[in-house]
């Protein structure tokens, strides 16, 4: 007899409160309302996600069915339902795809916004559950509640599979493999031949080997405490196994002295605070990617140093491998019908739905399922000196000549940058005494042995981060934080390990290896970029550091699409020059955050469309956003260095798809602290230093492009002085009445 449009009684898994068993009970599943298919389980997997609700880790309403990896049959469908019909075999979709959402119509966001995750109400989509048991509604959870033989679910939360799929396999495909898995190939994008860091050797983690090895990773690294998964991992295509408890330093540490300097990509598939930070740092500093695949615990704060992105790492979250769940899920299953990617291995134990107690044991057990030139003599001139913190003086200093690869520099010009502004407060771990200065611009007076790229009279522009052109970082296609850069650590020498500059007898320091507030500097060659010989000197040196860093994070790193919404906080230098490359890349809207009014009117001739003053507002800045854009930005930008702006940045982008790039360089000890839950949503942290450029071949370009006209930086320099007026310049940077001042020689 149809048990369609009835009550239907059946068994289910009740979790009537925390840290308690489940208990079975016979409970009563309604009949589904309009666009809801009941469906008939027949398949469910054990996931961590479920026991984390039963510790209290994850905060959801009680009592409840649990349950989100399964496969089943459509029983019945309610009015309206058009995409699958009774006895099609079907996979429930914790994470929804209703198509029509802004999230659902991104290309590259999977988070739409009908989904029960974040701000979990328990109930299907019209406010009401379809479960009670002795007389009381039972929540519904991720709005699918598969710890039943029979569940109810909205129609965009369901998709068809192919017939002859085996219910009891493709059911991991609901959750568990697809976000190991997608986190690989989909969210993380694996290169071929990279070397990848998996922490968490569950099922999900063993999936995400899966991905990589199907990417064509070279090395596989498998992190657990639990020795007894090695031979599972290794099955799958892991190439070594490590247990932290083997080792008497950090994790990060370890897997960067194995790997010369980190992995291209690491994966924390746990979903703990300690190692979703082990796993972003044992990344490669200058291009590595990290993915956050385990779920955290509710009201856990992640605080880690934001100079750990600064370097061009990227910090992603994935959901559900950031697969389109109703589009994609139906090609998974075909893809393993096909025998592209393998499922047995992951099921290591079958029981009874009765049993759900023993194996959720299992579980907690550890049991389941990244030209020479002679004679030259030492130069006395003028520079600025910082002998500690805010003591800064011009004085008399004599500079060396260049040594065996090094480039001795007249400089014309350098411009004022925040940094240097942290440096001479005493904000950034340098050595004192030292000559600051960075962004600058000059002609060759001298060159060491062995120097071919550059000769004297050639016009030059410094390089606060070199390129040698044989390290990991300069080798990869994504990487530009060279090795020999003297930034994160600053010794405040040459690469040989001395300095080039004196003054009344005692050692100065460099500052980032260049030291441009001189007139004349020794930089290595590696530091140094020849530029066009028309280029004007006055201007340019902006584009030693400023420009690329700002400009290129919106149309190289961030790659800011046509048509996006952006926030920028900070219309400093930086900032406006973010604001020129967002405009430049076609975005429709562009949100300017500053506490000074005075800059606004600048930043709208340069293509701002809207301006805040937190201080003016009434609610948070990032909450005013939000509110303006319907759903957060698509890309915000942090231009400032500060913890809280960069707080802000990250809140302000969409949670499903955003994109915070981190710019401003924090002062020492910052700790960057985000809400664990938010990261997984599918938006993404990334650090980007110099807009990603490689320098020494990427800046001669820029200059280029702005003496064909293609990008104009003469409206960022608002101030020019004499250097001899360096602490009037550096007054009115405090009192923000600049965007960029540069000094002339």
């Amino acid at each position: 007899m149809s048990t369609a449009g009835k009550v239907i009684k059946c068994r289910a898994a009740v979790l009537w409160e925390k840290n308690k068993p489940f208990s079975i009970e016979e409970v009563e599943v309604a009949p589904p309302k309009a666009y809801e298919v009941r469906i008939k389980i027949v398949a469910m997997g054990i996931c961590r996600s479920d026991d984390h609700v039963v510790s209290g880790g994850i905060i959801t309403p009680l009592p409840a069915i649990l349950g989100h990896e399964a496969a089943g049959i459509v029983e019945s469908i309610g009015e309206g339902v058009t995409t699958v019909k009774p006895g099609d075999k079907v996979i429930p979709l914790f994470v929804p795809q209703c198509g029509k959402c802004r999230a659902c119509k991104h290309p590259e966001s999977n988070l739409c916004v009908h989904n029960d995750l974040g701000k979990p109400q328990g109930t299907l989509m019209d406010g009401t559950c379809r479960f009670t048991c002795k007389g009381k509604p039972i929540h519904h959870f991720m709005g699918i509640s598969t710890f039943s033989e029979y569940t109810v679910a909205n129609e965009i939360s369901v998709t068809k599979i192919d017939a002859a799929s085996p219910l009891e396999k493709v059911c991991l495909i609901g959750c568990g493999f697809s976000t190991g898995y997608g986190s690989a190939v989909n969210v993380g994008k694996v290169a071929r031949g990279s070397i990848c860091a998996v922490f968490g050797l569950g099922g999900v983690g063993l999936s995400a080997i899966i991905g990589c090895k199907a990417a064509g990773a070279a090395r596989i690294i498998a992190v657990d405490i639990n020795k007894d998964k090695f031979a599972k991992a290794k099955e799958l295509g892991a190439t070594e196994c490590v247990n932290p408890q083997d080792y008497d330093k950090p994790i990060h540490q370890v897997l960067r002295e194995m790997t010369d300097g980190g992995v291209d990509f690491s994966f924390e598939v746990i979903g703990r605070l300690d190692t979703m930070l082990s796993a972003l740092l044992c990344c490669q500093e200058s291009h590595g990617v990290s993915v956050i695949v385990g779920v955290p615990p509710n009201a856990q704060s992640l605080t880690m140093d934001p100079m750990a992105l600064l370097t061009g790492r990227s910090w992603k979250g994935a959901l559900f491998g950031g697969y389109k769940s109703k589009d994609d899920v139906p090609k998974l299953v075909a893809d393993f019908m096909a025998k592209k990617f393998p499922l047995e291995p992951l099921i290591t134990n079958v029981f009874p739905f009765a049993k759900i107690n023993e194996g959720f044991d299992l579980l907690r057990a550890g049991k389941r399922k990244k030209f020479p030139c002679c004679h030259v003599q030492t130069i006395t001139c003028q520079a600025a000196v910082v002998w500690g913190k805010n003591s800064i003086s011009i004085e008399e200093v004599q500079v060396e000549p260049p040594k065996t690869g090094e480039v001795r520099i007249k400089l014309v010009s350098s411009g004022i940058c925040g940094s240097d502004d942290h440096v001479l407060k005493g904000e950034l771990p340098m050595k004192f005494p030292l000559v600051p200065g960075h962004e600058g611009a000059g002609i060759v007076e001298s060159i060491g042995d062995g120097v071919s790229s550059v000769k004297p009279g050639d016009k030059v522009l410094t390089l606060i981060i070199p390129q040698c052109g044989e390290c990991n970082s300069c080798l990869h296609p994504k990487g530009n934080f060279c090795e020999k850069q003297d930034v994160l650590p600053c010794s405040g020498l040459m690469l040989d390990g001395t300095s080039r500059f004196s003054c009344k007898g005692k050692k100065i320091y460099h500052s980032f290896r260049v030291s441009t507030f001189i007139e004349y500097t020794v930089v290595p060659e590696i530091a140094v970029a020849k530029i066009d010989a028309a280029s004007p000197m006055d201007k340019v040196c902006l584009i030693s550091c400023g420009v690329p860093t700002g400009y290129g994070a919106a149309v190289h790193s961030a790659k800011v699409t046509p048509g996006s919404t952006c926030v920028v906080y900070g219309l400093g230098g930086i900032g406006s020059a973010v604001v020129m490359g967002c405009k430049a890349s076609g975005a429709s809207r562009i949100i300017g955050v500053d506490i000074n009014e005075e800059k606004f009117p600048r930043a709208r001739a340069l293509g701002v469309t809207d301006c805040l003053n937190p201080r003016a507002l009434q609610k948070p800045v990032q909450e005013v956003v939000v509110e303006m854009t319907g759903a957060g930005v698509d890309f915000a930008f942090e231009a400032i260095g500060l913890v809280e702006t960069m707080t802000a940045a990250w809140e302000s982008c969409n949670n499903s798809y955003g994109v915070c790039l981190i710019i401003g360089l924090a002062t020492t000890d910052s700790k960057l602290c985000l809400e664990a839950t938010k990261i997984i949503t599918g938006k993404s942290l990334k650090g980007v230093c110099l807009g990603d450029y490689k320098t020494r071949d990427c800046i001669p370009q820029l200059v280029s492009d702005y003496l064909q006209n293609k990008m104009n930086i003469d409206p960022l320099i608002t101030h020019r002085l004499p250097f001899n007026q360096l602490h009037k310049a550096l007054e009115l940077y405090h009192a923000g009445k600049t965007i960029r001042c540069v000094l002339l020689f």
